[in-house]
């Protein structure tokens, strides 16, 4: 994972984003639009998996209410097509722009607020209970019930907890067997980049609570292209 000099110091208020975009994929992925230098950006849908998969335009969103809306419906075609493991990238410094475009706190405040708005399209009121978000830490857990989910019945949760190396980018792992309830059906991941034991947790995650289960997990801004080997989510994405 590269390295980067973010922090998750949340020094906004009140920020909510402009527009956004969402990157390249196939299968579960939700593709919205390729950067190319020469032709600015094709826009298509992909549905299915290798071996039979249908590919069809999509209108380019105009703000980031259009596209949690195609995001909502890409991911319920991907569930229907038996995805069980999604990455719906936001990036959140605009329409055009890419992860890192913005600033690290308000990239993570942004993805934060976006994720609230999905899940408000995406998870009926009777299945809130049994959706479970996980923040990076247990502090981001804080600032979430603070801030975008304030009031909601979404479960929230956490991938790490804090050391007393914070400061030197240490962070103590949570066994997911101890997070994960009987009742829960979807598991929604924020943005598990910032320290690549989050992404660990989360390979965890897949592995011991949804592979031969009837779960779904659902990354969001996950930068998986950032990962250069080793990650066993990338032979599932």
């Amino acid at each position: 994972m590269v390295p980067t000099t973010a922090t998750r110091d949340h020094t906004v208020s009140n920020w909510i984003p402009a527009t956004i975009s969402s990157r390249n994929g196939t299968g579960g992925m939700f593709t919205v639009a390729s950067r190319n230098s020469r032709i600015g950006f094709q826009v298509h849908a992909v549905t299915g998996d290798q071996s039979s998969h249908n590919v069809s335009d999509v209108k380019f969103p105009v703000g980031y209410t259009e596209l949690l809306m195609q995001a909502k419906e890409a991911a319920e075609s991907a569930l229907n097509d038996g995805k069980q493991l999604l990455e719906i990238e936001f990036p959140t410094a605009g329409l055009q722009s890419v992860p890192g475009d913005g600033e690290g706190g308000n990239e993570m405040t942004g993805s934060m607020l976006l994720i609230r708005e999905f899940c408000d399209r995406f998870v009926p009121a009777e299945k809130a209970t049994r959706t479970r978000i996980f923040f990076p830490e247990a502090n981001e857990v804080s600032f979430a019930r603070q801030s975008a989910f304030e009031g909601c019945s979404l479960r929230l949760d956490y991938l790490t907890k804090p050391s007393l190396f914070e400061d030197f980018g240490f962070t103590t792992k949570v066994k997911m067997a101890d997070r994960v309830k009987p009742e829960d059906e979807t598991f929604l991941v924020a943005y598990p980049y910032f320290n690549v034991n989050e992404m660990l947790v989360v390979e965890e995650l897949y592995k011991e609570a949804v592979v031969g289960t009837n779960r779904n997990l659902i990354i969001f801004n996950g930068e998986l292209d950032r990962i250069r080997s080793g990650c066993i989510l990338l032979l599932y994405i």
